[in-house]
């Protein structure tokens, strides 16, 4: 008699758990909906590009500006990390229905996070008047959500300072965009374009490294493979031809390795004549399929140039994409600093690159997310989206598995210019 009383109330229970759980997707859905529908204004806030002095909307990383004496805000005892402030004069006046200051600024604060003991709380300040240069920005080094751009130096390593300017959208617009973000195609990639050059010792350094890892590579399985492997005479035979050539070569490289690490410092010139004499350096690609029934290596082999473009599947794209993605770090570090420091074909093909990377902003205000939370927010709820943050290589954010932080403030708090109880949410 017991038991089956008891079945029957877990069943009720699980029955009104699946009604509620149910009703609240059904909500959220609504509520996303009437969100996305809205055509009210929302503003995009996009990276200034190219980099100059005139106005702006305020900035993402770098250092704080805060008023002369205002202590610096912490969490629990830990300094925050600051992640960017914006000029609220800047913002439009019907931006959330017109609703909160328009003077001023907001400056966004996060502490470290990836430590279970320290809550995860995001920090708005609303502050006004004149403002000094804060002396001792902590860096963030630890935070689980900063992406490092210098791996030379880690321990020194601070976001880069993006100037952000703003663009005024109807909300409706971002959920039907037919924009789409434009990427570099690998085959239009080569150290042959001084696009692609290095441009001071670090990206020089940067360069000789991979290739001299690529290089070692070859030379190593040039002897080793055929000694490793059944191969068939015609094979084998290749291998015995490449050999004197992959070592000659790798000979060849660091002679020439050598020569410019003697250098410290580099021109233009230098450094297309250097890399004329890498693209001599022989090279050879294998790709290696399968043993056969007979147990003989399936192989495609075929003899290249060490600076060839080279196809995606190819052993030797592995140093080009570690030099590419390198110098990009490097030049963003260089470029937010002083964006002169960039030969003009890398700044050009980096500031192109950039722009088409954010054509929907590093951040967005006042709209629907145009991931997924849930978290009331919108026209038809008490709250508003007063800021969402994308995952950004350009700032060196990285939230949850490449999503957004989204912060929400309660309409009525909003009104007052009360920034105290600003919630959070990460989008999916």
């Amino acid at each position: 008699m017991f038991g089956r009383k008891k079945k029957a109330d877990e069943k009720l229970q699980a029955a009104e758990f699946l009604t509620r759980f149910l009703k609240h997707q059904s909500d959220t859905e609504h509520m996303k909906e009437a969100a996305r529908a809205s055509e009210r204004p929302v503003v995009i806030l996009k990276p200034q590009i190219p980099i100059s002095s005139g106005p702006t909307a305020g900035w993402f990383g770098g250092k704080a500006m805060l008023p002369d004496g205002m202590a610096w805000p912490e969490h629990e005892g830990k300094k925050l990390v600051f992640v960017g402030q914006i000029n609220l004069a800047a913002l439009p006046k019907d931006l959330w229905s017109g609703l909160g200051p328009r003077s001023g600024w907001l400056g966004i604060f996060l502490p470290a996070g990836g430590n279970e003991n320290v809550e995860f709380k995001p920090r708005v300040l609303h502050f006004d008047g004149a403002l000094v240069e804060a002396a001792a920005s902590p860096l963030p080094n630890n935070a689980a959500w900063a992406r490092n751009h210098d791996f030379d130096e880690p321990r020194t390593f601070a976001l880069p300072r993006w100037p952000i300017v703003t663009e005024t959208r109807l909300g409706d617009s971002l959920h039907h965009s037919e924009t789409s973000t434009l990427l570099e195609r690998p085959h239009q990639a080569s150290l042959l374009d001084p696009a692609y050059h290095p441009f001071n010792q670090k990206t020089v350094s940067l360069l000789l490294s991979t290739l001299g890892e690529d290089i070692t590579r070859q030379a190593r399985e040039v002897v080793r493979f055929p000694s490793m492997k059944k191969l068939r005479p015609d094979d084998a035979d290749w291998f015995k031809k490449q050999k004197s050539i992959i070592l000659e070569a790798f000979v060849q490289f660091f002679e020439i390795e050598g020569r410019m690490r003697a250098k410290h410092e580099f021109t233009s010139k230098d450094i297309s004549e250097f890399i004329d004499e890498l693209a001599q350096l022989n090279a050879y690609d294998r790709q290696y399929l399968r043993d056969d029934d007979e147990g003989y290596a399936d192989l495609i082999l075929r003899k290249t140039k060490l600076l060839e473009w080279q196809p995606d599947r190819s052993d030797l794209r592995r140093w080009w994409n570690n030099y590419d993605r390198g110098l990009t770090n490097h030049a963003l570090n260089a470029y937010t600093t002083d964006p002169s420091s960039l030969p003009e074909p890398l700044r050009t093909r980096v500031e192109n690159k950039w722009r088409d990377e954010t054509l929907d902003g590093l951040g967005a205000m006042g709209h629907a997310p145009i991931g997924h939370i849930y978290t009331p927010h919108g026209p038809d709820s008490p709250n508003e989206v007063l800021l969402e943050l994308h995952t950004s290589n350009l700032t060196g954010w990285i939230w949850g598995d490449c999503y957004s932080l989204v912060l929400i403030i309660n309409r009525d708090a909003l009104k007052r210019g009360d920034f105290s109880q600003v919630m959070f949410d990460i989008s999916n």
